[in-house]
């Protein structure tokens, strides 16, 4: 891997981290728990996923030189699956087995109709 690409990941990285800081500063501020925030994000970058590699892949829409500022980069930093298993394990030793059950499940199950939608949305274009 050249340095070249290694920065554009650096910096799609901190992108990804500064977009992720902004809209977890707006769920707390709008009142909403932690859980939430890190859906939304997890949400976001599943669409952005199957958005990003459709138009990568398939359309060849942008720049395969792209590929890891966007995805591996971008939304390695915006996307959190530490903060989820951090929010499950949190709910689970509170004892609210079922709640961390569904949150699991509805992560899982609404991120891949994200990423799918992207996808969609990418073979649109």
């Amino acid at each position: 891997m050249s340095g070249a690409e290694l920065l554009l990941i650096a910096l799609g990285g901190a992108f990804g981290a500064v977009a992720r800081a902004l809209i977890d500063f707006a769920a707390a501020r709008a009142g909403w728990l932690a859980e939430f925030g890190t859906l939304t994000i997890n949400l976001i970058g599943s669409l952005l996923a199957g958005l990003f590699v459709t138009l990568i892949v398939e359309r060849t829409m942008v720049p395969l030189e792209f590929r890891q500022f966007l995805i591996t980069g971008l939304l390695g930093g915006f996307t959190t699956f530490s903060a989820l298993s951090l929010h499950l394990s949190r709910q689970i030793t509170a004892g609210d087995a079922v709640g961390a059950a569904a949150y699991a499940v509805g992560s899982v199950a609404l991120g891949a109709m994200c990423a799918l939608l992207g996808a969609v949305i990418g073979r649109a274009l």
